[in-house]
């Protein structure tokens, strides 16, 4: 049998929930974050005295809407693991990510809130905090259900999960119940997961950066800002954020240029927020704490 790698600095074991009452904690995370972050930016909403309804009804199509892009992005990302149009659909077994999750969200956020004349940009400054602290709270439940573990590392610097010998892993994290290496394999393996080995917590990485995130955002809520500012922060945080997290992660299928889909959608997500930031101009977001309102802010 293979030697077990040196457990990492910073490592944390546990056993694996793979459900509550039968309910995934990926699951139940999932939804108290976005239940809290839609409570969050009603609660602004209405201390600004903006209009409550047409946010109401843009979340009432953005949330079925988000998880409908959650699951088209990781059936886009992980091609190998479907056979069939059904299992493509088959969302009960399991398989979203996120950032397909954020930008369905956001489109269709910006078309329900169009239709009703809103004040599109100054709402999703609003939202972008609140969107931050959900993002923290559904990685909670990935790390209760042990999901999302990353390469594997021996690091003095690294956040890792040392897996112990019987755990039941997340489903494709493998093998599952957890055993030690056997003859011809070793902790260095990509995409195993050994008994005795530790391996890089990329939902934890991303948990903690999130929530920086929100709080990085919620303090510039304190300052009058550029409308589209605290979004377009918010775009550029979290892609770089992802595109860098993903070099972690141990099983996601990586198409083009080494990069898995969420690193391909995060580029495309920066660069559109770096040119956002660049419009509204550098100098004024530093200087400037009462900027003039644009004549539309729905542009």
């Amino acid at each position: 049998m293979a030697p077990a790698a040196a457990a990492p600095t910073l490592d944390f074991t546990y056993p694996p929930i793979p459900s509550v009452l039968g309910i995934s904690p990926h699951g139940i995370l999932a939804a108290i974050g976005i239940a809290l972050g839609a409570w969050l930016i009603l609660r602004r909403l209405r201390q600004e005295g903006l209009p409550v309804e047409p946010v109401e009804a843009a979340l009432l199509w953005a949330i079925p809407a988000g998880i409908i892009g959650a699951r088209v992005d990781y059936v886009i990302s992980h091609p190998s693991q479907f056979d069939s149009l059904w299992q493509a659909l088959a969302l009960w077994n399991g398989g979203i990510a996120l950032f397909g999750a954020l930008i369905a969200g956001f489109a269709t956020g910006w078309v329900v809130l169009r239709r009703h004349h809103a004040p599109i940009l100054r709402i999703f400054d609003i939202a972008a905090p609140a969107v931050a602290v959900a993002i923290a709270v559904g990685r909670i439940g990935d790390l209760l259900l042990t999901d999302h573990l990353g390469r594997p590392t021996d690091s003095s610097f690294a956040l890792a999960y040392v897996v112990k010998a019987g755990y039941h892993l997340a489903p494709g994290f493998g093998p599952s119940p957890a055993v030690p290496p056997g003859a011809g394999e070793s902790c260095s393996d990509v995409g195993r997961f050994y008994a005795g080995c530790g391996y890089q917590l990329s939902a934890g990485y991303d948990l903690i950066g999130a929530a920086l995130l929100a709080i990085v955002l919620f303090a510039l809520a304190r300052r009058t800002r550029p409308t589209g500012f605290q979004l377009s922060v918010f775009g550029l945080w979290y892609g770089l954020q992802r595109l860098l997290l993903d070099f972690t992660r141990g099983i996601d299928e990586r198409p083009i240029l080494g990069l898995t889909g969420t690193q391909l959608l995060a580029v495309l997500v920066i660069i559109a927020s770096a040119g956002a930031l660049a419009r509204i101009g550098w100098p004024r977001i530093g200087l400037s704490q009462d900027p003039s309102p644009p004549t539309d802010p729905r542009r």
